[in-house]
């Protein structure tokens, strides 16, 4: 199913990654979704930063603004899942249940993305 979302540019990734290094055996950091599930790209930002990191036994994740705003127009909180662990039965989506748990501020830095519409 389609859905709109910042994709981090092939930079922004390294950063991301040089950053926050993957606690888990699968690395993700593709993506801020906008909406889900969407059928058009999500609009134009000014700045996407990294505010927060959140991890458990399975999944890790980072919380970013997108213009400001930590909270997506649907509710929830923008985030970039980091890694994972699926011999756990971890899957990307677990990141919001871990985010309304608690995440811990960090030092913020800016990401570069591009809007677009994933159709997986």
């Amino acid at each position: 199913m389609p859905y709109s979302a910042y994709v981090l540019t092939d930079e922004a990734r390294a950063i991301l990654l040089e950053r926050c290094p993957p606690l888990h055996p699968e690395v993700i950091a593709h993506h801020v979704t906008f909406r889900f599930p969407d059928q058009e790209p999500p609009p134009p930002v000014s700045v996407v930063r990294v505010i927060g990191h959140a991890s458990d036994h399975r999944v890790e994740c980072v919380v970013v603004e997108v213009d400001g705003s930590n909270i997506r127009p649907a509710g929830g909180v923008y985030h970039v899942t980091l890694s994972l662990n699926r011999s756990l039965k971890a899957k990307p989506v677990h990141s919001n249940a871990l985010i309304k748990v608690g995440w811990a501020p960090i030092e913020p830095f800016e990401l570069s993305v591009t809007p677009t519409l994933v159709t997986p």
